[in-house]
């Protein structure tokens, strides 16, 4: 309950946070300041003072087939998002997440695997990410648009939640790393601005999200 306690609390934070910054700098530094361990961190230390450092240790391990899978979720969203519908693109790069992380939770039993493997599929999402317009401007959007955004990343937290707990370690960690914020602030951003806004937060958060894969999992895994 002191992890979801902690989402609950901090989500909204982060979601108005990171729309006011991509309304001020644009939406790339919006992605950009998502990959920020914002809500992660006070979740580890959560799950560190409930479950102890074993649990802790096999769900951040655990937590790596998410976080490749969320490398997937990006691929196929910004690969769809030109040419189809939002609630298109959100089904069928939740569905290869979720594909990713049956498929993949089995595999990653060390930390190092989930590393290596993490590394390589970045790697390449890095060198094959898809081209977009960065001097396109975000226009103006009702004042009403923020708290539904709020509101969607609060409900679909808490179900994600309630359904990861009764997962075990390994999974829960897997499932824990559903890109809620990522979800929410691009399908609105599609919405709301099109296709190119979405794709634009997507890669500011493909490239600075190793300072959490790369160095806050791993730090976090050794100290405990």
């Amino acid at each position: 309950m002191l992890a979801l306690a902690v989402k609950l609390l901090f989500a909204p934070l982060f979601v108005i946070g990171t729309y006011f910054i991509q309304r001020k700098f644009g939406a790339r530094w919006g992605g950009i300041s998502m990959a920020v361990p914002f809500i992660l961190a006070p979740i580890l230390i959560a799950i560190y003072i409930e479950q102890g450092s074993d649990f802790l240790y096999s769900s951040i391990v655990g937590s790596y087939a998410g976080q490749i899978s969320l490398l997937f979720f990006i691929a196929i969203y910004t690969r769809m998002a030109p040419r189809f519908h939002w609630s298109i693109c959100i089904v069928s790069a939740t569905s290869v997440f979720l594909i990713g992380v049956a498929i993949l939770s089995p595999l990653i039993n060390e930390l190092w695997v989930g590393i290596a493997l993490w590394t390589i599929v970045w790697s390449i999402s890095m060198k094959r990410f898809v081209p977009y317009d960065r001097t396109i401007e975000l226009p103006p959007a009702p004042k009403w648009d923020i708290w539904l955004r709020v509101a969607s990343a609060l409900l679909l937290i808490f179900t994600i939640t309630q359904f990861a707990e009764n997962l075990g370690p390994r999974l829960s960690g897997a499932f824990a790393t559903y890109p809620v914020m990522t979800s929410i602030m691009t399908t609105f951003n599609h919405y709301r601005f099109g296709p190119n806004s979405s794709i634009a937060l997507m890669h500011g958060l493909l490239q600075y999200i190793p300072a959490t894969s790369l160095l806050i999992l791993p730090i976090a895994a050794l100290l405990i």
